[in-house]
């Protein structure tokens, strides 16, 4: 038999189970190649190329966005979509396999986090700093925050001067490894808990919605959740590149075995009412 005849012969839970293996061993070749430092000269190009963006309110509306994709939201969101699968008639074991594989993948980020350090240039950091509406503040009013999370870009406050001169200067200076400064951020958690959900949410739309347009509609929410809950970061300096697809393949790995139990308890659903 072929290779392509026997994974037709595999059920639905095991393709995605070996999927979720494969992501997760692209994910330790990825780091691999990523610990031999070649990635990190495109990676600090790249970087500084952000640099030369504006510095607008919508900065503002992602920083206020990003909250909800810190470790509290993000268990409270997997406590949510649990409850949403036992609304759809799974078992009720798969709301702790859900939490559980959650927990497990903010462990992978603090683990990386302390044992994949990266260098960035000084220079280079104190640009990425001004990316993320620093102008906003604890004792901003609420009433302002509140807007901003509904998407009221234009009610931000502008950038100061200097850190707009600052941040042009950051993206104008060649850089060194001379004076550089320690990032910790592979791999990026906000890229691993949001394809995690996004990646569960878009099968689940995919299964369940049988109108053709709405599916398609919430197909395209739901990967833009995914693949944009991470690369906000990146677009306001909190994270590299590397982080970002290093925070990829983990989440998808995480959601693909995800799917797999729930593919796996469903198949056992069907075959019990038989």
């Amino acid at each position: 038999m072929s290779l392509t005849g026997y994974l037709k012969t595999l059920p639905p839970a095991h393709k995605w189970f070996g999927l979720a293996l494969v992501l997760l061993a692209f994910f330790l070749l990825y780091t691999a190649i990523f610990l031999t430092g070649a990635l990190l000269s495109p990676t600090l190009y790249l970087e500084q190329w952000l640099l030369h963006r504006p510095l607008t309110g919508i900065d503002c509306v992602f920083h206020q966005w990003k909250r909800f994709g810190e470790v509290p939201m993000s268990l409270f969101f997997t406590f949510i979509l649990g409850i949403g699968c036992l609304w759809l008639g799974y078992r009720r074991r798969v709301l702790p396999y859900l939490l559980l594989l959650m927990v497990l993948s903010i462990g992978s980020e603090a683990v990386g986090k302390q044992i994949f350090p990266q260098p960035v240039p000084v220079s280079l950091e104190l640009g990425m700093s001004n990316l993320g509406c620093q102008q906003m503040s604890e004792q901003s009013p609420l009433s302002l925050e509140f807007g901003l999370v509904l998407g009221m870009w234009w009610e931000a406050p502008r950038a100061p001067a200097w850190r707009i001169h600052r941040t042009l200067v950051s993206a104008t200076t060649p850089f060194t490894l001379d004076v550089t400064a320690t990032h910790q951020g592979y791999p990026g958690g906000h890229a691993i808990r949001w394809m995690f959900l996004g990646l569960i949410l878009s099968w689940l739309v995919w299964k369940h919605v049988r109108k053709r347009l709405m599916r398609r509609l919430l197909l395209v929410i739901t990967l833009a959740i995914a693949f944009g809950g991470g690369l906000l970061l990146v677009y306001t300096g909190s994270h590299l590149v590397t982080d970002l697809l290093a925070g990829y393949l983990i989440g998808a790995s995480a959601a693909c075995c995800a799917i797999g139990l729930l593919a796996q308890n469903e198949i056992r659903r069907n075959k019990k009412h038989r």
